[in-house]
């Protein structure tokens, strides 16, 4: 009789046992699946993250649930600095030439085509010898199609300030952006070529 309580005793000791066991196993295998679908929500977030610049000052941290969405943004960035290198410029032609060269950083020599052709009209020592500046403000980067390379309208307005007046000028140009390499002056890793002024027009002078 003892035997056969002392049995049963073990059978139970070993039912516990095994349901300890199994408790622990599951428990272990549900800790690891939890950890393991953070980590991987944790990469996807890490990978949804892009830097884009300030105006080519400070880097400013975007979150995109999209990719596309994403180098959009950066797409955006890029030909809005670009136009702003080279049509925001002050009367300095050290200062001239620096923006200039910022700006061929970002394009192909279409980009510098364009301003050789404005230096041989006498465009930016008139400029100088006038103290002219001017500023692009850049309205709207809208892309035409969905294509790679991708193919961009951009909508501006540039003043151009003089002694006794101001100028308000309608600019639309047109590009495609291909990807590039990153660089220090080149952060989106883009390039911009066959860039065309398709117009710039007169809309206003008022008097200073």
């Amino acid at each position: 009789m003892k035997i056969l309580e002392l049995t049963r005793d073990i059978e139970k000791s070993f039912r516990r046992q095994s349901l300890l066991t199994v408790v622990a196993v599951g428990g272990s295998l549900v800790f690891a699946l939890a950890v393991s679908l953070s980590s991987m929500g944790f990469a996807e977030r890490q990978r949804q993250k892009i830097y884009v610049l300030d105006q080519g000052k400070s880097l400013l941290l975007a979150l995109q649930t999209d990719a596309v969405l994403s180098k959009d943004v950066e797409i955006r960035d890029h030909v809005t600095r670009f136009h702003e290198l080279m049509f925001t410029l002050s009367p300095q032609k050290q200062t001239i030439q620096e923006n200039l060269d910022r700006a061929f950083n970002l394009a192909d020599r279409s980009a510098f085509e364009y301003s050789q052709d404005l230096a041989e009209k006498g465009y930016y020592a008139r400029m100088v010898s006038a103290n002219i500046s001017q500023q692009m403000l850049v309205d709207s980067v809208v892309f035409v199609g969905s294509d790679y390379p991708w193919q961009v309208r951009t909508y501006a307005r540039q003043y151009v300030v003089r002694e006794s007046k101001v100028s308000l000028y309608s600019f639309v140009s047109t590009c495609q952006v291909l990807e590039g390499r990153r660089s220090d002056v080149n952060p989106h890793g883009l390039m911009i070529e066959r860039f065309k002024v398709v117009s710039n027009e007169l809309i206003e002078t008022r008097k200073r």
